[in-house]
C-alpha cells in the first residue's frame, strides 16, 4: 500500500509532467483582469475610426434634392424650394426636370442646384445624378472590394508576422487616405481613396477579435467581442455628420481621430499566444510577465517554462500557414464552407438593409441613429444568450428573426398598405437590430473553430467571402427602386438559409481555443467529449500530414 507521501509526490508529478494551455496561464494571471478590461477599452475605441470610416458612405452617398438649374428651365433658382409658397408653375418646372432625368437616364442640364437644407454630399459636389446616378453606389462597392482585399491580406499578415503590426498598419492607412478624400476635386480621386480606406478598414476588422480573444476566456470572450460598440459609434457619426453638415468635414474629422489611436502602440502588446504558436517562448514570456504586473498577479508563478518545454517536443520546426490548411480535411473544409455561407449572408444582409435606410421615410439622420440604437440592447441580449445557450442556438435565432421580419418589409413594400412607410421602417428596425446581433456569435463561434497558428487566416478568409457578397448588398438597393421588395426578399431567403447551414455546425461554448493544428484530440476542457466539436478530431488527422 502507497502512503499518503507517495501519493503526494506521485500527484506533484503529475500536475508538472500535465502539459499546460495558453488558457491555463491566461486564468493564472486574472482570467478576465484590469489587462482585459484595459485592452477591450482601447480596441474598441479604436474601433470608432473604422466605424466612422465604414459607415460615412451611406451618409454621404445619398442624392440631396436637386433641380436642373438652366435658364431656359427655370428662371427663379430659389423657387424650387419654395414649395411652402404655393409656387405651382415653379414646381412643375422642377418635376419636369427630374422626370426627364429619371425617365432618359440623361438630360440637357449643364448646372444642377442642390437644397441648402440638405446634407452636404460627394453625390451633390460632383453632381452624380441623372446618367451618373449608378457612380455613388459603385463607389460603395469599390470600397467594399478594398474591405475585402484587407480581409485577405490581413490575415495572412496577421499570421504571419504578428496581429499588433497589422493592426495598426489599418490605422495609417485610415489617417493618409481619408486625408486624401478630404482634398478630393474629382470623384475618381475620391473612388481611390474609398478603395484604400476599404482596406484599411478590412485590416482592422481582421485582426481586433483575434487580438481580444487571445488574452481571454471563454466567459469573457463573448463581452470582449460582441459589446455593442458599433452601433453607439454610429449614432455618435449620425450625431457628428449633423453637426459638422459637409462630407468633407467629417473625412478630416476621421483622419484626426487616427493620430490619438496610433498613440496607444506603446500600450497595446502583441498576442503573447501568437509568438507561443511561433515557439518565440522568450517574447512570450515577457509580455506575460507585464500582463501580470497589470493583473496584479506577479505573486503567481506564470508555468510558461512548460510551454518552452512542449515546443521543443515538436517535430519540423516554424511553418508557414495559408489558405489552403482550412480545407485540409473533409470536417475542416465543411465547417469552413458553413462558415462561408454564414458570412457572405450575413455581409449582404447588413449592408443591404443599411444602405436600405436611404430609401425609408423620414429623416435619414434620425433613421441611422434609431436604427444603431436598436442594435445595442440586442446585442447585449446576444451576449447573455451566448453564455447561456451557446453560440450556434443564438445565431440560428438571429437569422431566424431576420428572415421573419425582412420578408415582411418586403411584402409591405410590394403591396403598399395603409401606413405602409410605419409598417416598412418598423420592421426593417427590428430586422437590422437582429442582423446586428448575429455579429457577435457568429465571430466568437469563428474566433473558437480555428487554433492560433491559422485563427487569422479563417478569420481574415470567411471576411473575404463576406465583402465579396457585401458588394452586391448597395446593388441590391439601387435595384430596389426598380423592384419594390426586392432587397428584403433578398435578405430573408438568405436569411433562411443561413439558419438552416447553422444547424450542421459545432457548437463551441466553454471551449478553450486551440494554438496548434496538431493538438490531439484531448479533453483539455474538462467536458464530455460529446459536447467537443469534431475539429479536436480534424486536428489529430491533420497531425499525420503537417507537423508544427
Amino acid at each position: 500500500m502507497k502512503t499518503m507521501t507517495e501519493k503526494k509526490t506521485e500527484q506533484k508529478s503529475e500536475v508538472e509532467t500535465s502539459e499546460v494551455s495558453p488558457d491555463d496561464i491566461i486564468e493564472e494571471l486574472g482570467g478576465c483582469g484590469p489587462f482585459q478590461i484595459r485592452l477591450s477599452l482601447i480596441v474598441h475605441l479604436i474601433k470608432t475610426v473604422v466605424c466612422f470610416s465604414v459607415n460615412t458612405l451611406v451618409l454621404f452617398s445619398a442624392t440631396p434634392n436637386w433641380f436642373c438649374a438652366n435658364d431656359e428651365l427655370i428662371g427663379n433658382i430659389s423657387s424650387c424650394f419654395d414649395n411652402l409658397d404655393g409656387n405651382n408653375e415653379s414646381e412643375r418646372l422642377c418635376a419636369d426636370a427630374e422626370k426627364q432625368c429619371n425617365v432618359n437616364k440623361s438630360t440637357k442640364c449643364s448646372t444642377y442646384e442642390y437644397d441648402d437644407y440638405s446634407i452636404s454630399t460627394f453625390t451633390g459636389e460632383f453632381n452624380l445624378v441623372c446618367g451618373n446616378d449608378f457612380i455613388p453606389s459603385t463607389i460603395s462597392s469599390i470600397n467594399i472590394v478594398g474591405l475585402l482585399l484587407g480581409n485577405l491580406a490581413g490575415g495572412q499578415l496577421a499570421d504571419l508576422y504578428g496581429r499588433k503590426p497589422t493592426f495598426y498598419a489599418s490605422i495609417v492607412l485610415l489617417m493618409l487616405f481619408h486625408l486624401l478624400a478630404y482634398f478630393a476635386q474629382s470623384w475618381q480621386v475620391f473612388a481611390v481613396a474609398m478603395f484604400f480606406t476599404g482596406v484599411g478598414n478590412g485590416f482592422f476588422l481582421t485582426v481586433q477579435y483575434a487580438i481580444l480573444s487571445e488574452y481571454s476566456l471563454s466567459r469573457c470572450r463573448v463581452w470582449m467581442v460582441g459589446f455593442p460598440s458599433w452601433p453607439l459609434q454610429t449614432s455618435l457619426l449620425a450625431l457628428c455628420a449633423y453637426l459638422l453638415h459637409d462630407w468633407r468635414n467629417v473625412e478630416l474629422l476621421i483622419a484626426m481621430m487616427a493620430i490619438p489611436a496610433l498613440m496607444t502602440w506603446f500600450v497595446v502588446p502583441e498576442s503573447f499566444r501568437w509568438h507561443v504558436g511561433h515557439n518565440d517562448i522568450k517574447k512570450a514570456q515577457k509580455i506575460v510577465i507585464k500582463v501580470a504586473e497589470c493583473n496584479k498577479r506577479e505573486h503567481v508563478k506564470v508555468n510558461i517554462e512548460k510551454l518552452r518545454d512542449q515546443s521543443k517536443q515538436d517535430d519540423g520546426g516554424y511553418k508557414k500557414y495559408t489558405f489552403l490548411q482550412l480545407f485540409k480535411t473533409w470536417e475542416m473544409a465543411k465547417v469552413t464552407l458553413l462558415l462561408m455561407l454564414d458570412w457572405g449572408s450575413l455581409d449582404i444582409i447588413s449592408y443591404g438593409i443599411y444602405f436600405g435606410i436611404q430609401t425609408l421615410s423620414g429623416n435619414m439622420y434620425m433613421n441611422i441613429f434609431l436604427f444603431s440604437i436598436v442594435g445595442i440592447p440586442s446585442k447585449f441580449l446576444a451576449i447573455y444568450l451566448q453564455n447561456r445557450f451557446g453560440r450556434r442556438t443564438t445565431t440560428l435565432l438571429c437569422y431566424a428573426i431576420t428572415a421573419v421580419t425582412s420578408l415582411t418589409v418586403g411584402v409591405v413594400q410590394t403591396i403598399e398598405p395603409v401606413n405602409k412607410d410605419s409598417l416598412a421602417n418598423g420592421f426593417a428596425m427590428v430586422a437590422s437590430a437582429s442582423i446586428s446581433a448575429t455579429w457577435g456569435p457568429l465571430q466568437t463561434m469563428t474566433l473558437e473553430m480555428y487554433p492560433t497558428v491559422i485563427r487569422n487566416i479563417g478569420f481574415g478568409s470567411l471576411s473575404v467571402v463576406g465583402k465579396i457578397s457585401a458588394v452586391i448588398g448597395p446593388q441590391l438597393v439601387y435595384l430596389n427602386s426598380y423592384v419594390s421588395g426586392l432587397l428584403y426578399y433578398v435578405c430573408g431567403a438568405l436569411s433562411l438559409l443561413s439558419a438552416v447551414g447553422t444547424l450542421f455546425l459545432p457548437e463551441t461554448k466553454g471551449l478553450k481555443l486551440q494554438d496548434k493544428i496538431e493538438q490531439s484530440n484531448k479533453d483539455d476542457n474538462n467536458t464530455s467529449t460529446e459536447n467537443i466539436p469534431k475539429l479536436a478530431n480534424v486536428e489529430s488527422e491533420m497531425n499525420v500530414q503537417t507537423k508544427f
